[in-house]
């Protein structure tokens, strides 16, 4: 975690600028639909709290959590001056004993999948956090779809920065892994969209607990 965390922590200073794309103008415009105004959402890697921020005027409460210290000061920051007080920032971690079973209406998954070995033990503990019903929204860099040169390309710099450990882990899967991954987990797939084609895919998912 403390590898992770000081990647992140560098980030985070430019973070909004790059992380402020097309797919994040998708996903603010496709998913508050999906939200209530007496929901309890959890934003999983919530990062400096962009999606936090802009969606915490349509739920009641958003508990939302980060590995990275400097990402998660920069989020009760932009909270604080903002004046929104439905928002809990805390620096740690999904298996973090503090979510009970069954708490969570909604869950956010954006742009962190893909940073984890095991995606099936992620998608079951969220499962578990989830009330009957609930849901999950997701978007993946499905980094094993066919892309472009520059996306073949951009994949092997990836491949040797990993091992350099000079990025954190990624795990390369396809659309229909991740959607396979996900059913497999207990959830029934709602939408699903592709945000950014070129020159990787970045797959946006909602689906639904089933059990």
């Amino acid at each position: 975690m403390k590898s992770s965390e000081h990647f992140w922590n560098k980030l985070s200073e430019n973070y909004d600028k790059k992380a402020m794309d097309n797919a994040y103008n998708l996903i603010l415009s496709k998913s508050p639909k999906y939200f209530k105004n007496f929901d309890t959402v959890l934003d999983f890697g919530c990062a400096t709290g962009l999606y936090a921020i802009e969606f915490s005027n349509k739920v009641k409460e958003i508990q939302a959590f980060d590995i990275s210290s400097k990402m998660i000061s920069a989020a009760r920051e932009k909270a604080l001056n903002n004046q929104i007080e439905n928002i809990t920032f805390s620096q740690t971690t999904l298996f973090d004993k503090n979510y009970k079973c069954k708490s969570f209406d909604t869950i956010l998954a954006l742009n962190i999948l893909l940073y984890f070995e095991d995606i099936e033990k992620v998608l079951n503990r969220m499962n578990d956090l989830l009330k009957a019903g609930g849901l999950i929204i997701t978007s993946t860099a499905c980094l094993k779809e066919k892309r472009t040169f520059v996306g073949v390309l951009s994949g092997s710099i990836i491949l040797i920065l990993k091992k350099l450990k000079i990025l954190p882990y990624l795990k390369f899967v396809t659309m229909l892994e991740l959607e396979e991954m996900i059913t497999d987990c207990g959830f029934k797939i709602i939408e699903t969209d592709i945000l950014i084609d070129k020159p990787a895919t970045e797959y946006y998912v909602v689906a639904q607990k089933i059990n």
